[in-house]
């Protein structure tokens, strides 16, 4: 599905005019790893008059997000944001809404040295966190927590407003559940046995939240880059970046690594799930609360990028029309079992899925 390739003569000139890259800026070489539906990746090595560099070029996939009302202008905006107040990110050098220069939305950055973590296989049986020794690894995860609560302690009146655009309700968990009630209508073409339900759960056990905070959107063990030692050294993909509690990134971390650890025990010196809450309860300032409903949500949402990936997928050609991995999926049953509800474990038609999606 990825386009590997592209034209990109019109984006010389385009660097060397609206970025600090440097005059007569020339792309020397181009490498493209496997990359996801919204956007196409692509690392690029230039020369200019200043000298070489390696840049990271995104490309966007117009009608291909999987969140919903994602774009390559709110994650330049956001990562430029929290650049000037001191979070770790990856520098932006320059974005492109026009579409005049690649035929579609694109942000240029730097190249930002660190590895991250594989999802398959999970990164709880390989990659750099087994490599680690002990230490880092309770390093990484520790960097990890406490870079996300630094996001979230940010004033999203403070710059991040743009995040609110369009509104779903007032600033806070009523806009948050606004925006994936719409979510959920793109992602879900039909009822849904499982999403609906825990959509009424939302609605109707919501709990009164007085502290809201800016939202990473992502927050996963996978959207960090690590050093040799362990440390963080860049915070990625704000794709859904949003505004309210700070326990929803805190829910999606949980929830996401649940997922990825497909049952496979912590690795020696990682810190278990209570020290996780204390680790970013300290850096956040304050205790968090309702975390068990700020999972449901989680693998709500979780559910909902299966289905959003599998719709891309059946639209593409790339997976039958009849598959049903919308409703038999891991989040699913994560979800139905978090909602006490009954629910068809069967892995077929989520198997057909990740079939398709290592073919890509």
């Amino acid at each position: 599905m990825a386009q590997t390739r592209r034209d990109l003569s019109r984006l010389d000139a385009w660097l060397s005019s609206h970025t600090q890259l440097g005059a007569s800026c020339h792309i020397v070489s181009i490498g493209q790893p496997k990359t996801g539906f919204s956007a196409d990746t692509l690392l690029l090595s230039v020369q200019s008059e200043k000298g070489a560099a390696d840049i990271v070029l995104r490309i966007e996939h117009p009608g291909r997000n999987i969140f919903l009302d994602a774009s390559i202008e709110r994650q330049a905006r956001m990562m430029e944001a929290l650049a000037q107040r001191g979070v770790p990110v990856p520098e932006i050098l320059g974005w492109d809404v026009e579409g005049t220069v690649l035929d579609a939305p694109f942000l240029v950055m730097c190249k930002t040295d660190g590895a991250s973590l594989p999802q398959y296989p999970s990164y709880h049986v390989a990659g750099l966190l087994i490599e680690l020794d002990p230490v880092e690894r309770a390093r990484a995860w520790r960097q990890s927590l406490e870079t996300m609560a630094q996001i979230n302690r940010l004033d999203w009146r403070d710059g991040f407003d743009f995040l609110l655009s369009p509104p779903y309700g007032a600033p806070g968990l009523e806009h948050y559940l606004g925006w994936i009630a719409a979510w959920r209508n793109l992602a879900c073409k039909k009822s849904h046995p499982v999403i609906d339900q825990a959509m009424a759960f939302l609605r109707d056990n919501r709990p009164p939240v007085a502290d809201i905070g800016l939202l990473w959107g992502d927050s996963n063990p996978g959207n960090l880059l690590f050093g040799p030692d362990g440390s963080v050294t860049a915070a990625l993909d704000f794709e859904a970046a949003s505004v309210g509690p700070a326990e929803i990134d805190l829910g999606w971390w949980f929830v996401v690594d649940r997922m990825l650890a497909a049952g496979n025990p912590l690795p020696a010196g990682m810190p278990n799930r209570d020290e996780q809450v204390a680790i970013f309860e300290r850096a956040l300032g304050r205790p968090v609360a309702d975390l068990a409903y700020f999972e449901v949500l989680a693998a709500l949402r979780m559910a909902l990028v299966i289905a959003r990936t599998a719709d891309i997928l059946i639209e593409a050609g790339a997976l039958p029309a009849d598959n049903q991995v919308a409703v038999y999926n891991p989040a699913a049953s994560m979800l139905a079992g978090l909602l006490g509800i009954a629910h068809d474990g069967r892995m077929d038609h989520y198997m057909g899925m990740v079939q398709a999606m290592n073919q890509r």
